[in-house]
């Protein structure tokens, strides 16, 4: 009953958005059986921090990185998000996320995504979101054998200054908690 048949409506949706492919995936038919494409807005807050918002202009408009910037010029890119806080009042949100779910399946994706995109056909959303698909959709996927082998989960522990919690000392995190606050 939220939506009106005359007026202006929008969804806004932020991560994370499911806990699994199929969940993803069982949430997008539900919010497609009540909305259009256009009316959803998939967002994530962490692009709009400055360096972020940078990375297309740093790339698109300075002609020397447009003309470099691919595979002929660069062999591997490694992106990096590292945070000097720890989960402060986020410990009832994160403990049930961890740091895949918060940091690596939005955030360090659509990092990966302006990294790594050829120029779009222009920068309306639908053509950026295109391009980005692009790359995403060459990525590997690797089977529960491989990521073993080639992911690292870890949690952060006590820091050497008196005000540096482990996570399991921050309050709302359980003791025995093994949630990851570390991937690589």
């Amino acid at each position: 009953g939220l939506m009106s048949k005359a007026g202006y409506n929008r969804l806004m949706v932020e991560k994370p958005f499911g806990t699994s492919y199929k969940t993803a995936e069982e949430l997008q038919n539900q919010l497609e059986s009540g909305f259009s494409d256009d009316q959803i807005f998939r967002i994530d807050h962490y692009l709009g921090k400055e360096m972020v918002q940078n990375i297309p202009a740093i790339r698109f408009g300075n002609p020397i990185l447009d003309a470099t910037w691919n595979k002929n010029y660069i062999k591997s890119v490694q992106v990096t998000l590292a945070e000097q806080l720890g989960v402060e009042e986020r410990a009832g949100y994160y403990n049930t996320a961890g740091a895949l779910l918060d940091m690596i399946q939005n955030h360090a994706f659509q990092i990966v995504g302006w990294l790594a995109m050829e120029k779009p056909n222009s920068f309306a959303d639908t053509d950026i979101r295109a391009a980005k698909n692009t790359v995403f959709s060459k990525l590997k996927m690797y089977d529960e054998r491989e990521v073993v082998a080639n992911f690292v989960r870890g949690q952060y522990g006590r820091g050497r200054e008196v005000w540096q919690k482990s996570y399991t000392e921050e309050p709302d995190v359980p003791a025995d908690s093994k949630n990851d606050t570390y991937v690589a």
